[in-house]
Order: structure tokens, then C-alpha cells, then sequence
């Protein structure tokens, strides 16, 4: 589904304002030094045809310092280092979590993600972890080409699953390893937020984000059905412990 559709993860520590869907960096005009990624995170292993890939990212278990990454590197002028994600302090004590996230092949298209969640930190801690699929957009302003759609299949019993349908590529299904929610909502730009004018449909692309961390279940279609899923893992993680779940197609 390569060019069409987009597997990642999502993550949210509980405290966040945000969940953390991709990689979090400054501008241009932000940065001391130009763009600049305020994260950490490490490629680990790879087989040359990428039928074997290993991760890891960092997490803290505090509330991620968004504002003050910002702030502090907008003051700093060129002839001074840049701000970055340890000088925060948010590190102290391992309060963070070690997010292992390794995929592999079992076929050319049968594809497994694992998520290994370390606990660092002196307390239990939870983290919320939502492998992710969706459609690229390539619908309505994109260029007119039918809609693909992603629906949560309720039909079994011991794990939850979507089912991906595309004009080009078939059908194919996500499977996770367990029973958990499944959160469905459209690929499509909150236009009421970034620009005041209406929205053609309720279920937006951030609605994940306002269903887990806002609590807004209005914001996932209750259908189960549009062109952005996640599967909703909570997982609770004992100190110096770890939790794994896993997803595939």
C-alpha cells in the first residue's frame, strides 16, 4: 500500500496536550540555528531490504516542554547552543518511557509492527499506544480520485481489526493482537480550526487526538468508518518493567 495508504504510531503519555503522532521540531525562523527536531529517537537495525526494521524513541512521562522549546531557542542567538530536548530536565530520574518499535516481514505483504514499551522511571506509569493507518490524500482537492475507506470490523471475537478497501490495491486488513477500541475518523484538514470555514464532514483528522486526549468520543465516527484509524492500546507499565503489543496486516 506503499504511496496510498501510511502505517505509524501514535502515543500519549497522559499528560500531553497533544498526542504524539509525529516527530516534534522547530522552524526555520524558531530555531537558533535553523530547523532543528527537539526529539530523541534512534534508527537501530535494518536488513537492506527493509524486511526487518527496529526503532527506538524516547518518551517522557512528563508533560512534553512544547512552549518552552520554543520560547528559549527563539531567544538564543546564532553564537549560542541550541536549547534541546535534554536540557530540559525532563529526563531526570528515567521518567521516560523506551518506545522499541520494531517491524517486520513475514511475505512481501504481510507486514507485523511490535511496540515494547520500557519503563524507566521509579513508578508505574501508562501509556496510551495507537498504531495507526491511513489514506493518503489523493480524493476532492487532491486530484478527484475515488475515496478509499478504512472500517472497524466487529466480527471477531479475540482481536480487533479494520478493514482497507482501495479502487487500485484491494482489500487489505489491520490486526491487532487483542480486543481494544477502534478509533475511526477522516483524513480530512480541520478547516474550522485553521481557517474558520466549516468542515464538510464532523470526523476530521485530529479527531483521534480529541477523542484520547480531550475525551471528545464525538470526534471518531461512531460508524467506524473513514480514511484514519488507530488502535487504541493502554497499556500500564510497572517500574522498571516493560508491556508489548502489536499490530499487522
Amino acid at each position: 500500500m506503499t504511496g496510498s495508504s501510511c502505517a505509524w504510531l501514535g502515543l500519549w503519555n497522559g499528560r500531553d496536550p497533544i498526542l504524539k503522532e509525529r516527530l516534534f521540531g522547530l522552524t526555520n525562523a524558531e530555531g537558533n540555528h535553523g530547523e532543528d527536531v527537539e526529539e530523541c529517537y534512534f534508527y537501530l537495525d535494518a536488513t537492506p531490504t527493509s524486511s526487518y526494521l527496529k526503532m527506538l524513541y524516547k518518551y517522557p512521562q512528563a508533560e512534553f516542554g512544547y512552549a518552552g522549546l520554543i520560547a528559549v531557542n527563539a531567544a538564543r542567538g546564532k553564537s549560542d547552543p541550541e536549547y534541546e530536548l535534554l536540557d530540559t530536565g525532563i529526563f531526570d530520574q528515567n521518567r521516560y518511557f523506551d518506545v522499541v518499535i520494531e517491524y517486520a516481514k513475514a511475505a512481501p505483504e504481510n507486514l507485523l509492527m511490535q511496540v515494547t514499551v520500557h519503563n524507566r522511571g521509579p513508578e508505574d506509569a501508562e501509556l496510551h499506544v495507537l498504531p495507526t493507518l491511513w489514506f493518503r490524500h489523493a480524493w476532492s482537492w487532491a486530484g478527484g480520485a475515488e475515496r478509499p475507506s478504512l472500517s472497524m470490523f466487529a466480527g471477531l471475537r479475540r482481536v480487533s481489526a479494520v478493514r482497507a478497501e482501495h479502487s487500485a490495491l484491494g482489500t487489505w486488513w489491520l490486526y491487532a493482537d487483542q480486543k481494544v477500541p477502534i478509533l475511526v475518523t477522516a483524513n480530512e484538514a480541520n478547516n474550522e480550526r485553521l481557517s474558520g470555514s466549516a468542515n464538510e464532514t464532523p470526523y476530521v483528522k485530529d479527531g483521534i487526538d480529541r477523542a484520547v486526549v480531550h475525551g471528545d468520543t464525538a470526534a471518531v465516527d461512531p460508524g467506524g468508518a473513514g480514511t484514519k484509524a488507530a488502535v487504541h492500546h493502554k497499556l500500564m507499565v510497572r517500574a522498571g518493567d516493560s508491556a508489548a503489543t502489536g499490530a499487522g496486516r
